[in-house]
């Protein structure tokens, strides 16, 4: 298996996950060589799930199988017992195959056996509380309230889960496919410092105890924005050293090249969509598309290539895509064509 496939689908795995996983299973119970160099290899490659995994592997090795042997007299009373019943019902109710005392004592084996499991996995599963999905549609922001009172803005076209439990300890954890500006609630009781707030992207982990940032994560590029207090990036790829970032700058990472770079901003323009505006650092016409696709959900197709080149200072209302679009047609001189409920066109003014 590939890091690239590994990273993908084990980064956000939970205990429970793992534990249902065949390979992980086999790992635990089965151990060879090849086996434990491909965990050791994830663990390598996504050090952020170590904790994880060897939680997870301690369960099952811990999970053990109560065997009890019935006395030959049992079996046969039992079997006696059973047959009876059998016989008993009618003809007409049900075409019963009579199976040997083995087969069914395998059988009866083998389900004990499931039911265990999955009674074992539903514990965990309820000890780590409920999944908890906040999305929003395109156009559309959304304020909310984490539990531990951390307050996330989400983006059009975005998505965060989290646990409901956090009031049980452990890391405070976020998964993000979108964009959102988190202002992450400082921990001030020292019992609790240990509480890391982690936010997961699909290239990269960042970790804070209480502090403003944005991220921005969109088709293959991440960036992130501090606004104030700490943060540090951890990057799933394992290439990348750690970046302990603080306020003003903005880094940015590519999932094509797998590199980051990082740089200067303001972190209030940076985050202006919370206000309904877009401000984007000297952008070009196609930028500032790509950026209203992300966020309507609309392809956007300007005519003139040479226009998509050029770039525009100062504030665009992004309240409503046609608000948007009324701005740029004017600075561009261009007009704005539907041509279908997924399509518009920007083509140039006759002049007359």
């Amino acid at each position: 298996m590939k890091r690239e496939s590994i990273t993908y689908k084990y980064v956000q795995y939970k205990e429970s996950d793992f534990l249902a996983d065949s390979y992980f299973q086999e790992w635990v119970y089965q151990p060879s060589l090849d086996s434990e160099a491909f965990w050791q290899r994830v663990i390598d490659t996504i050090p952020q799930q170590k904790e994880t995994i060897e939680n997870a592997r301690l369960y099952l090795k811990n999970l053990s199988f109560v065997n009890h042997t019935p006395t030959e007299e049992a079996v046969e009373t039992s079997w006696q017992k059973h047959l009876v019943l059998i016989q008993a019902l009618p003809e007409s109710s049900v075409n019963v195959r009579i199976l040997s005392r083995r087969v069914l004592f395998r059988v009866a084996a083998a389900v004990t056996g499931v039911l265990l499991v999955v009674g074992a996995w539903f514990m965990l599963n309820k000890g780590h509380g409920a999944q908890i999905v906040a999305s929003t549609g395109f156009g559309e922001i959304k304020q909310v309230v984490l539990p531990d009172g951390s307050q996330v803005d989400l983006n059009a076209n975005s998505k965060i889960s989290y646990r409901n439990n956090w009031d049980k300890g452990g890391s405070r954890e976020v998964w993000l496919e979108g964009e959102a500006l988190f202002n992450v609630k400082h921990i001030t009781n020292p019992a609790h410092t240990a509480r890391q707030f982690l936010v997961h992207t699909r290239a990269l982990t960042v970790t804070v105890l209480g502090t403003v940032f944005d991220i921005r994560q969109r088709r293959s590029k991440t960036e992130i924005v501090l606004e104030s207090g700490k943060i540090k990036l951890s990057f799933v790829n394992g290439k990348q050293q750690d970046i302990i970032m603080t306020p003003g700058q903005i880094v940015s990472y590519s999932d094509r090249d797998e590199r980051s770079f990082t740089d200067s901003t303001s972190p209030e323009k940076f985050s202006a969509w919370k206000n309904r505006r877009l401000i984007l650092q000297d952008p070009k016409v196609s930028e500032i598309l790509l950026y209203l696709e992300d966020n309507f959900g609309k392809k956007i197709v300007i005519e003139d290539r040479e226009l998509s080149n050029r770039t525009v200072n100062g504030p665009i209302l992004i309240s409503t895509l046609d608000d948007a679009l009324f701005v740029l047609s004017t600075i561009l001189n261009t007009e704005v064509v539907k041509r279908d409920s997924s399509t518009i066109i920007m083509r140039t003014r006759s002049s007359r």
